[in-house]
């Protein structure tokens, strides 16, 4: 939850695969360039939609938790190895000032 109500992920603890959905995306949405360059860097849900920033948080964390070693994300390309460990260590610890709006509708 958070992105939107309702939402799910997926993690398989034998391959420690997790299949976040908008949850966690690796391609910022919010900026245009980086959409169409497919620039890959762990992100939190796209600002659109996301309808509740509190739990979208508890969402990353608790998904970050589970120590996955291959993200397939709703937006962007797969990632693993040490890109995706140190970006969802950053992303969690980040969280607000990365993920979160400061102004504008979706705040």
């Amino acid at each position: 939850p958070g992105h939107s109500p309702g939402q799910v992920a997926f993690y398989h603890d034998a391959e420690k695969l997790l299949v976040s959905g908008d949850a966690i995306i690796t391609v910022r949405q919010d900026a245009m360039y980086k959409v169409l360059l497919q620039k890959q860097e762990v992100c939190g849900p796209p600002v659109y939609l996301t309808t509740d920033w509190q739990a979208a948080e508890l969402s990353v964390r608790k998904l970050a938790a589970l120590g996955a070693e291959c993200l397939v994300p709703g937006h962007g390309q797969f990632m693993q190895g040490p890109e995706l460990t140190e970006g969802l260590a950053t992303l969690v610890s980040e969280f607000r000032e990365r993920a979160v709006p400061a102004h504008g509708k979706w705040v």
